[in-house]
């Protein structure tokens, strides 16, 4: 979950005791926070996604809310899911020869070769095995601007027009090192039908997360009269999906909209697989970016849902991980004081801002924030809340104006 960890113990104890640290509570007027800043990208739960593994070979973001918009990137409309699968199953088939992944003595990857699936838009594909320094097998040159792991963009220059479908290379796993199949976005399967299925994709982890609520009486912490499918903004999860793979250093270069086609396109590619090597600094995992803390606290305080007891494992099985979020932003809200609940929630945008800032950082100092300046991300809040928060909103008006989603 977010860089500002959530501690096991429960976060609604730590909410009650903070509140009554901070003494009475005096009726404050409900203000707009942060969506009345300029835009701004997330500083995840401890995720920068796409480029996380490129953190300090960038100079830092400079402190500005502005989003940067540019003209996202858009080729001619074409459906390459199946041509994406069966890239991945070949390269899947290929076998893993005793000089493809070599680890020093400090269990550091020293030398590694990619297996890349690559073909025309239609036709046979053809397997090519690269080293790391871009040397390959058969006459083929492939060339990337910037080594992001599993998430490196290829390009093809000879011969032409030939595009990378898959790859296959050594990823960091909690054992050490283990083969991976992906595929990254490239701008050549930038089309509309992939961005919507990836879009249609998330929907339906959405809705299988909701279906799992509902048929298994997972109660709010908040309204136990309903359940968590009928307290939380379906559209919420979707948009905090997208937000917490949105690079601040990357959109500062190819724009919001640019980082939400690639996200998109990422998820249509890889489907059940999608942002599943996605793990920060700080142990963020997953298309979620679950802490562990946070994840295990979930599960103990909705014991109904039947979350996967294996942190890296439920990660990785995006409906158990999708699951988990919902349930988490309902336990933002748990034991508010009503006052402060009711003024969370008075707006569509309100409630939103109070759900994204709580999940990317850690809700009683949201709330400390709140007391004192009257906004969720005012005062001395990190930078990073700041972008994050005023991100999911933009994100939230991409799919209420592209899906039609509010």
């Amino acid at each position: 979950m977010c860089k500002e960890q959530k501690t096991p113990a429960r976060m609604s104890r730590k909410i009650v005791g903070l509140l009554s640290a901070l003494g009475a509570l005096i009726f404050i007027p409900a203000v707009y926070c942060t969506c009345a800043l300029a835009e701004d990208t997330p500083a995840q739960h401890g995720t920068i996604a796409d480029h996380q593994k490129q953190a300090g070979k960038h100079k830092p973001v400079a402190h500005s809310l502005v989003i940067v918009t540019k003209v996202p990137n858009d080729s001619p409309d074409f459906d390459y899911q199946d041509r994406i699968q069966q890239a991945q199953a070949l390269i899947a088939q290929q076998p893993v020869l005793k000089d493809d992944m070599q680890i020093d003595k400090d269990g550091k990857l020293s030398h590694f070769v990619w297996v890349l699936a690559v073909g025309q838009k239609t036709g046979p594909l053809t397997v090519v095995r690269m080293d790391e320094t871009g040397k390959t097998d058969n006459g083929f040159v492939v060339i990337w601007p910037v080594d992001n792991f599993i998430n490196t963009r290829f390009r093809v220059t000879a011969p032409a027009d030939y595009i990378v479908f898959a790859q296959r290379r050594p990823v960091r796993v909690k054992e050490g090192w283990q083969e991976a199949v992906y595929t990254a976005y490239s701008p050549e399967l930038d089309t509309k039908t992939m961005r919507d299925a990836g879009m249609d994709y998330l929907s339906h982890l959405q809705r299988l997360a909701y279906d799992h609520i509902k048929d298994h009486d997972v109660r709010s912490r908040v309204a136990p009269n309903l359940t968590v499918a009928d307290n939380i903004p379906t559209s919420m999860v979707l948009r905090l999906m997208i937000t917490e793979h949105v690079d601040p250093l990357h959109m500062r270069y190819v724009g919001i909209e640019q980082c939400v086609h690639e996200i998109l396109v990422t998820v249509a590619a890889n489907r059940n697989r999608a942002y599943a090597y996605a793990r920060s600094n700080a142990g963020a995992l997953g298309l979620p970016q679950f802490m562990e803390d946070s994840y295990q606290m979930v599960r103990t305080d909705y014991p109904k849902a039947l979350l996967e007891p294996n942190f890296e494992v439920g990660m990785t099985d995006l409906p158990n991980a999708i699951l988990a979020s919902v349930l988490l932003l309902d336990l933002e809200l748990a034991d508010l004081p009503r006052d402060y609940l009711k003024r969370f929630t008075k707006s569509t945008k309100q409630f939103a801002t109070f759900l994204a800032a709580g999940y990317n950082r850690n809700p009683v100092h949201v709330i400390q924030t709140y007391h004192r300046t009257h906004t969720f991300t005012g005062g001395n809040a990190p930078f990073q809340s700041k972008m994050y928060v005023r991100i999911q909103s933009w994100v939230g008006t991409f799919l209420k104006k592209q899906y039609g989603l509010s």
